[in-house]
């Protein structure tokens, strides 16, 4: 989908609904990016075509394709480096990437800079879509419960049930670890 840097039209939205950069979607009309050639349309989780457009360039940095490139966990998602561990990533911390020469650490910063918005979309999305299946799962067990008590059949097996009691428990437990992650998160925006 973004092999196309050369295009000669920035790309439109089927419906005329104007598209902004990914980062940009909270940002002033006067400071947004102008949508050029080269530029695409960014899909959302199931693949269907969004209003925020990205750069190649940008995508390209964000997702390198090269072959045998290795990224230290840390540096690209820098909250899993302290999410759990009780330690923070060091400061000096430098990724060398088969023998090439250390990064600049002006550079990475403002790298991350230039990402971050885009992961805290990224973030803001997915807890969106697991917030709306979370209430249609409560919405189908209620119906559930309405039908059964109304044609008053028997519940369910105990260890069926217990088995979906399991499970949801850990799915709670795994959201409410990530809650004290996205606190933690909201605490370094504050210092970055």
């Amino acid at each position: 989908m973004l092999e196309h840097p050369d295009a000669v039209r920035p790309p439109a939205s089927d419906d005329g609904t104007p598209l902004v950069c990914y980062g940009e979607r909270d940002w002033a009309e006067k400071d947004l990016t102008a949508i050029t050639a080269g530029m695409v349309i960014a899909p959302d989780t199931e693949g269907r075509p969004t209003r925020l457009v990205a750069d190649k360039e940008w995508f390209d940095e964000l997702f390198p394709v090269a072959l045998g490139t290795t990224v230290s966990a840390a540096s690209k998602n820098p909250a899993s480096a302290s999410a759990g561990t009780g330690r923070t990533a060091e400061a000096g911390a430098v990724t060398i990437t088969q023998g090439e020469a250390a990064a600049d650490p002006r550079d990475q910063l403002a790298a991350l800079r230039r990402e971050l918005p885009a992961r805290v979309e990224l973030v803001e999305g997915s807890y969106l879509k697991a917030v709306d299946a979370a209430h249609i799962l409560m919405t189908d067990f209620e119906d559930a419960h309405r039908l059964r008590v109304q044609l008053e059949e028997e519940p369910l097996p105990a260890e069926q049930r217990i088995e979906w009691m399991e499970k949801l428990a850990k799915v709670r437990a795994a959201a409410q670890a990530s809650v004290t992650t996205l606190e933690q998160v909201e605490a370094l925006i504050l210092k970055v």
